[in-house]
C-alpha cells in the first residue's frame, strides 16, 4: 500500500477497535460520575441511565411522647429492599440524635441546653434475629451520627429485610434557632427522631458523612406509617395525611378541618375558645395520632396542647387537585395568624408561575418552632420581626418541597442544588407575588450576599462544585444560599423565562422521586436548551471568580452609544445598563450573559439619540465587588 493508503487504514482500524465514540463534555468529571455512566446509570444527557436503582423503605412506626418528662420513645419495623447491583453485609443507620452528645463533633457553637444523652436503640431484631448492639460504643465512636449494624446474613442484589428496632431519646431545650426539641414546656418539634437506615447510592456508595449541625440532609424515598400516641389534650401536626381524624378531634374541629380542605379562605380549627371549652379534641386520657406518607424522604412531627390551629386548601394543577394548607402556632404571635394564608398563596404561585410545577403532595404545615427548617410537608418556622422576613422565610422554606424533596438531593454535600433554588424561588414569590417594604433587608440578593461584599478572599470565591461537608463559614453559606442563586439567575436570564421554566420543570421530571448528583443538573439543561453550556457550568461552579463588571469606555457612532464593558471577575452575568439624558430620563438595557462565553469584553450598543450625560451598571438582582468602575460621564 501507499504510505497515504496506509496511513488511512490504521486510522480505520483504531476508530474500529475503539468502537462508537461518544462526545464527551469540556466539564471536569469526577471519577465516581464517570464509573456511574459507565456502569449505566447515570448519562452524559442529564437523565437516568437504564441501569438506574435506589434503595428504598417501608417505615411502621409507633411513637410515644412525654412531653412532662420530655422524652420521646418509639418502635419501628422496617422493610427495606436493596435493589442495587452489590451483596450488602451491614446497614449504616443515621443517628442524628446522637449529635446532642457533648463529644459529637459540632461545626457550630451550641450551649448546654442542646446537650443530652443521644439516642438509645434496643431489641433491634433482623429477620427476626436478635442483632447486637453497644449503645457506650456507638456514642463514644469518633462520629456517633452514624452506626453500622451487622447483618446475619448478607443482603443480596433484589432481596430485603425485615428491621425491628426500639429506641429512646431526650428532647434538647435550646431555643437558639434549632432545629428540633422543645419549643415550651407543652410543645415540641420532633425531627431526626428515628433511627433511619442511610442512603445507599451509586455514587457513594453508603452515605456516611457524619451530621455536624451545620450541613444538612439526605434521604431515601420511603413510604411512612406512622401513629403518634400523646397525652390528652394534646394535639399533633406530621408529614402526611392524618388518617383517623374522627378519632382524635372533637366533632367541631372535624367538622372545621373537613371545611377547611374545600376552602380557599382560612378556617379556624382550634381557637382560644375551643380550648378553653375543651371543644377541640376528643376527651381520652391518650390519643393515637396516625398519619401516612408515601414515597417522601423524612418524616418530622409537632404536638402542642395549646397551640392554635388555621388551615385552608387551594386547588393546584390542571386536575384541580386540592392542597390543605395549616398552620399551628402560639396564641400569642406577632406573625403566625397570617401564615397560613401567606403559605396558601406561595403554594399557588409555585405551582403557576416560578417554578410552574404543580405542589406535589396533598398537605403543607408550617410549625411555629424555633427552627428555620423544612421537612416533607412541614416547615418548623420561628416568629419573625417584621411581615417582610415572615413572608421570605415562609417561602423559603415551601420552596424546598422542589429541592431536596421531589427531587432527592444530598443536602450534606451539595447544598447549593437545594438551598440556591429555594433562595432563587423566595426570591421571584417576593418580588412578583408579594411586595416587600425592606426587600434589601429580606431577601436575595441584599439579606443573601452581604457577606459576600464585605470578605475579600478565596474562602468567598471558592467553587461552589466544592463539597459543602468541607466548607465553613462564610463559604458555606455563601456557597448554599447567595451564590447558586445568582447562578440560576444568571440562567435565566441566558435563557428566557419561557425556556428557564421549561428545562427547570425537564430536570424536575428527570429526576423526581431519585437522587440527582450536579452533573444530572448540568447536563439536563444543557440538552433541553440545545445550548453548549460548559462554559457557564465551569465559570459558576467550578472555577475560582468572582462578580466585578466594570465600564471600560465608550463611543458615540451612527446616532448610538457603544459602551465597552469589561468582565474583570470571570462570573458569566447580565449586563444591566441605565443610559442618563441630560433633561433627566433614564432608560434601562439588559444584555445575555452568553456575551461572555468567548470574551472578557464587550462592545454593545444602545440605539440612544438624545444627549447624554452619563451611562451606568446596575445591579439590582446581583452585586459587584468593586463597585467604583460602574459609571461613565458621557461627554
Amino acid at each position: 500500500m501507499a504510505n497515504n493508503q496506509q496511513f488511512t487504514f490504521f486510522i480505520f482500524m483504531l476508530l474500529f477497535l475503539a468502537g462508537p465514540l461518544t462526545a464527551q463534555p469540556a466539564l471536569y468529571l469526577t471519577r465516581e460520575f464517570e464509573q456511574a455512566v459507565e456502569a449505566g446509570t447515570r448519562t452524559l444527557a442529564g437523565q437516568p441511565g437504564p441501569n438506574y436503582w435506589q434503595n428504598r423503605a417501608g417505615y411502621t412506626i409507633d411513637v410515644r411522647v412525654i412531653p412532662s418528662e420530655k422524652r420521646i420513645e418509639g418502635q419501628a419495623s422496617i422493610d427495606y429492599t436493596n435493589n442495587s447491583p452489590d451483596t450488602l453485609r451491614q446497614l449504616n443507620l443515621k443517628l442524628i440524635q446522637n449529635i446532642h452528645l457533648p463529644q459529637a463533633r459540632k461545626d457550630s457553637y451550641v450551649d448546654r441546653a442542646f446537650l443530652t444523652t443521644g439516642i438509645s436503640l434496643s431489641d433491634i431484631r433482623v429477620n427476626g434475629e436478635e442483632a447486637a448492639w453497644d449503645n457506650a460504643f456507638v456514642q463514644q465512636s469518633g462520629d456517633p451520627t452514624n452506626a453500622w449494624l451487622p447483618l446475619p446474613e448478607p443482603l443480596l442484589p433484589g432481596a430485603g429485610l425485615h428491621l425491628d428496632v426500639a429506641w429512646n431519646y431526650q428532647l434538647q431545650t435550646s431555643r437558639r434557632e434549632h432545629r428540633e426539641g422543645m419549643v415550651d414546656e407543652s410543645s415540641l418539634f420532633a425531627a431526626y427522631w428515628y433511627p433511619r437506615i442511610a442512603v445507599f447510592d451509586d455514587i457513594s456508595g453508603w452515605d456516611r458523612i457524619p451530621h455536624n449541625i451545620q450541613t444538612e440532609f439526605y434521604g431515601d424515598f420511603n413510604d411512612y406509617d406512622v401513629t403518634i400516641r400523646v397525652p390528652k389534650g394534646f394535639a399533633v401536626w406530621a408529614t402526611g395525611e392524618l388518617a383517623n381524624m374522627e378519632e382524635v378531634l372533637s366533632p367541631l374541629a372535624l367538622e372545621r378541618f373537613l371545611h377547611s380542605m374545600e376552602s380557599d379562605t382560612v378556617v379556624h380549627i382550634i381557637t382560644p375558645e375551643t380550648l378553653a371549652n375543651g371543644q377541640a379534641l376528643q376527651d381520652r386520657q391518650e390519643l393515637a395520632w396516625h398519619f401516612t406518607a408515601r414515597n417522601v424522604t423524612d418524616f418530622a412531627f409537632g404536638i402542642s396542647d395549646h397551640f392554635l390551629w388555621d388551615a385552608a386548601s387551594i386547588a393546584v394543577g390542571p386536575t384541580g387537585r386540592r392542597v390543605s394548607v395549616q398552620a399551628a402556632y402560639q396564641p400569642e404571635t406577632r406573625d403566625f395568624h397570617e401564615v397560613a394564608e401567606i403559605a396558601r398563596a406561595c403554594i399557588g404561585y409555585f405551582s403557576i408561575q416560578m417554578p410552574a410545577i404543580p405542589y406535589p403532595y396533598p398537605t403543607m404545615t408550617i410549625f411555629n418552632g424555633y427552627g428555620q427548617m423544612e421537612y416533607p410537608m412541614m416547615v418548623n418556622d420561628m416568629e419573625m420581626e417584621t411581615m417582610d422576613d415572615t413572608k421570605a422565610l415562609t417561602a423559603h422554606e415551601i420552596a424546598h418541597t422542589y429541592f431536596p424533596f421531589l427531587t432527592g438531593i444530598n443536602e450534606t454535600t451539595d447544598a447549593w442544588m437545594d438551598e440556591g433554588w429555594a433562595t432563587l424561588l423566595e426570591f421571584f414569590a417576593c418580588t412578583e407575588l408579594y411586595t416587600l417594604e425592606e426587600p434589601e433587608l429580606a431577601i436575595y440578593p441584599g439579606y443573601y450576599l452581604h457577606g459576600y461584599m464585605g470578605i475579600k478572599g478565596a474562602e468567598v470565591d471558592v467553587p461552589m462544585l466544592t463539597p459543602s461537608n468541607q466548607l465553613l463559614s462564610p463559604a458555606y453559606q455563601l456557597n448554599s444560599y447567595g451564590k447558586p442563586a445568582s447562578a440560576y439567575l444568571s440562567l435565566y436570564y441566558l435563557l428566557g423565562r419561557e425556556e428557564f421554566l421549561k428545562c427547570v420543570k425537564e430536570y424536575v421530571e428527570n429526576w423526581e422521586g431519585k437522587h440527582p448528583q450536579p452533573y444530572d443538573f448540568f447536563f439536563t439543561i444543557s440538552e433541553c436548551s440545545g445550548e453548549g453550556l460548559d462554559w457557564f457550568w465551569k465559570r459558576w461552579f467550578m472555577e475560582y471568580h468572582t462578580m466585578d463588571l466594570g465600564l471600560a469606555g465608550y463611543r458615540m457612532a451612527d446616532g448610538a452609544l457603544f459602551v465597552t464593558v469589561r468582565n474583570d471577575g470571570g462570573m458569566p452575568l447580565p449586563i444591566v445598563l441605565e443610559v442618563r439624558t441630560v433633561d433627566g430620563k433614564a432608560q434601562q438595557y439588559t444584555f445575555s450573559p452568553a456575551l461572555w462565553e468567548k470574551q472578557e469584553k464587550a462592545e454593545v450598543k444602545l440605539p440612544v439619540e438624545t444627549p447624554l450625560k452619563s451611562v451606568s451598571l446596575i445591579w439590582k438582582d446581583f452585586r459587584d465587588v468593586d463597585p467604583t468602575d460602574d459609571r461613565l460621564e458621557v461627554k
